[in-house]
Parts: C-alpha cells; sequence; structure tokens
C-alpha cells in the first residue's frame, strides 16, 4: 500500500514539477512581451493620441482644426500597426506558454475533459480584445476608431443667420458636422405659426447628408417629431395635448408600419446619452413618457472634446431597445467602445451587416429603419455601420 501511495505522490511530484518549469519558462517572454506593449501604450499616451482598453488608438479629445484632425487620424494608424505588433507578440507567448504546460501536463496522462456542452477550462477562451491577426479583428480597430472620432468634437462654430435662426455646428474629428438650428418663429414677414422648432443636420465629411432630424410645437399644443435618414427611412411622432400619441416608421418605398400607443418606444428611459456620447434629445421619460423631442439647451452643454453622437442615433437605440427586449438585448449605447463591437449585441459578422441591411424587409415598425439608418461610410462615419446592425436585429 505504501508503494502504492509512494508511486502515486512521485508522479504527481513529476507531474507539478513538469507544469512548473513549464510556467516558469513560459513567464519570461511573456513578461517580456506584456512589458514592451505596455511602454508602447506610455510612450502614446504621452502625446495627442491615448490606447483603449482594448488596444485601439484613438485621437485624444481636444482643440484641433481639420487639417490637425486629419495629420492625428494618419498617426493613429501607424501607431497602431505598432501596437498591433506587440500585442500580437503577448499573444504567441501567451498561446506558446499555455500550450507548454498543456504538453507537460499531458505527459503525464493529463487530458482536457471533453464535454458537448462547453464548460470553462475546457477549450480555449475567445479573445476579449480585437484580434490584428485576423480581418475582423482589424475591422473591429477601424470601427472603434471610426466611431470615435465621429462622436468627438474638436470645433464648435455658432452664428445668427438672416433670418435670426440660431445655428451651431460641431464639427467632429473625422470630418463629419452637426448643425444644431434653433429657429427663429418670427423669421420672414409673418410669424411661423409653429414654435420650439429645432433642427439637427448630420452631414458627413463630404457635405453628404447623413440625417435630418426636427421637433416642434404647433399652437394647439400638439408635439411632433421627425427624423429621417439618407436612405429616404423616416420615423414621425406626434403627441396631442391630451396625451394621445402616434408615431409611425416608413421606407423610401412607400412602406409604413404604425407604432402601437402603448409600445415601450414611448416610455423609453432617458436618451440624453447613446455611449457617452450627448443625443441631444431631452428627458421624455421624466415627464411621464410621449414622444421624444429634440433639446434647445443641451447643446449649450457641448464642448470641443465632448462627445455628442445626435439625436438620429438617440432614437434608433430608442427603436433597437424595443425591437430586442424580448431577445434579452439592450443597446445601452450604440457606440462600439461600449456597444460591443468584440462581444455583445453587435459581435456579428460586421461585413456581412454592411451588405445585408439594406435587403431586409419592413415586418414590424422598427424594421422600416431601413438600410442606413444612422450613418454613412467607413472612414467619415462608422455609426452607419451601427445602423445597419440595428436594422439587421429588427428586421428579422
Amino acid at each position: 500500500m505504501f508503494g502504492r501511495a509512494n508511486a502515486a505522490a512521485a508522479h504527481l511530484s513529476d507531474n507539478a514539477a513538469a507544469v512548473g518549469t513549464a510556467t516558469s519558462a513560459g513567464a519570461g517572454p511573456l513578461g517580456d512581451a506584456r512589458a514592451s506593449l505596455l511602454a508602447k501604450a506610455n510612450d502614446i499616451d504621452a502625446g495627442d493620441l491615448w490606447v483603449t482598453d482594448d488596444w485601439v488608438v484613438l485621437i485624444k479629445a481636444a482643440p484641433m482644426s481639420a487639417d490637425e484632425a486629419e495629420t492625428l487620424a494618419d498617426r493613429a494608424v501607424a501607431e497602431q500597426a505598432g501596437v498591433n505588433r506587440f500585442l500580437l507578440a503577448v499573444g504567441d507567448a501567451d498561446e506558446e506558454t499555455a500550450n507548454s504546460i498543456v504538453a507537460a501536463a499531458s505527459a503525464h496522462g493529463f487530458e482536457i475533459p471533453k464535454s458537448i456542452i462547453p464548460l470553462p477550462g475546457t477549450s480555449k477562451p475567445a479573445d476579449e480584445v480585437p484580434n490584428p491577426r485576423n480581418p475582423m479583428g482589424l475591422y473591429q480597430q477601424v470601427l472603434v476608431r471610426s466611431e470615435d472620432m465621429g462622436v468627438t468634437v474638436r470645433e464648435i462654430t455658432k452664428y445668427e443667420d438672416a433670418e435670426g435662426n440660431r445655428v451651431t455646428t460641431m464639427h467632429m474629428q473625422d470630418g463629419s458636422r452637426q448643425e444644431h438650428i434653433l429657429m427663429n418663429p418670427y423669421r420672414g414677414p409673418v410669424a411661423a405659426s409653429v414654435f420650439n422648432d429645432v433642427r439637427v443636420l448630420h452631414y458627413d465629411r463630404n457635405g453628404n447628408v447623413i440625417s435630418k432630424s426636427r421637433s416642434w410645437e404647433n399652437f394647439e399644443s400638439t408635439k411632433f417629431m421627425t427624423t429621417t435618414w439618407a436612405d429616404g427611412t423616416t420615423v414621425h411622432a406626434e403627441e396631442r395635448e391630451d396625451g394621445y400619441k402616434v408615431a409611425r416608421v416608413s421606407t423610401a418605398d412607400g412602406r409604413t408600419v404604425e407604432i402601437p400607443a402603448d409600445s415601450p418606444f414611448f416610455t423609453h428611459p432617458g436618451l440624453t446619452t447613446v455611449g457617452g456620447a450627448m443625443s441631444g434629445l431631452d428627458e421624455y421619460a421624466t415627464r411621464g413618457g410621449g414622444i421624444p423631442t429634440l433639446s434647445a439647451d443641451d447643446v449649450k452643454k457641448v464642448g470641443v472634446g465632448a462627445k455628442f453622437a445626435g439625436p438620429a442615433l438617440g432614437i434608433a437605440t430608442a427603436i433597437y431597445d424595443v425591437a430586442t427586449a424580448d431577445a434579452g438585448q439592450r443597446c445601452e449605447a450604440a457606440i462600439s467602445g461600449t456597444f460591443g463591437v468584440v462581444g455583445g449585441a453587435v459581435a456579428g459578422t460586421a461585413g456581412g451587416a454592411l451588405g445585408a441591411a439594406a435587403g431586409m424587409g419592413a415586418a414590424s415598425a422598427p424594421a422600416a429603419l431601413g438600410g442606413a439608418a444612422v450613418g454613412g461610410t467607413l472612414g467619415s462615419w462608422a455609426g452607419g455601420w451601427v445602423g445597419q446592425k440595428v436594422a439587421g436585429v429588427v428586421c428579422r
């Protein structure tokens, strides 16, 4: 009996020693690779760029000209290539260490448990950050950077036009802009028949319209809100003085679907922020629900370096939430850094979403968001990808 015990103890000791040796051998290269990656990130952080926890290089929020933003964007791409080399070195060292440990244990009879249902420790863990070794990982990095640039304000200009309308333009790092216009009710020879007329126009870097949003109120105390995207998809909502609400979503080809008055769309929590970026929508949930309207005051809170996503993205988020409530998904943010390009609601094949969204039907109200619900093209305003992903979820 003691002989068997000694043999078992010796076997266990040899196994532990082999695993320990493999672990120690891998600790050095893994530690060195990690130190090099952190040093590279610290070096980048010391300048006008910074590195996120997902190892994506972004431009710091600060006042800058369009030329400066473009130069920094090029630098970010170049620095990303350097970060990726160090990141891959860490991954390779980790992989080699893990393989060595498994090989050492296997030599002493260890076998990884096989299970029909994946259990922790029985399979290789998924990537926690974008993996630059494959095209999807590289795409995710570009998407995160593009979307962050698309909502980060680099400059603000204000003026009052000839009709007395107050125009505040937020210029983004990627060259896109959002124009917030507080309309003068006394413009022209005759006073306007509406008041609280606020509009937000979103343009990409080439001046192409991404979305148009507007809210206003008539003298019968009826509130209106419309948002139209570049593909012609429109969300229209009305709220009368007695509280009656109606909304509909229509597509450019004439399809229209009503949003029921009891839809959670009308009681959605305040979307003043979307993924940490201001939406420019009022907190309509705090007044007992109703239709979302554009805020005339929130733009005053937006400064250079702030994040501003715009009302169109806020509306898309609300519709997404309603459409996916039963599935347990929540679009708490529509920006990739928090919306979850790496995992979560938008973890599907991004390239497929880009091409497939435009051809989906409109069988339900949110379905009519269409193929370009929020944005434009990668490199100027990658928020279009988010809108198409929203459409992909709701157009089922």
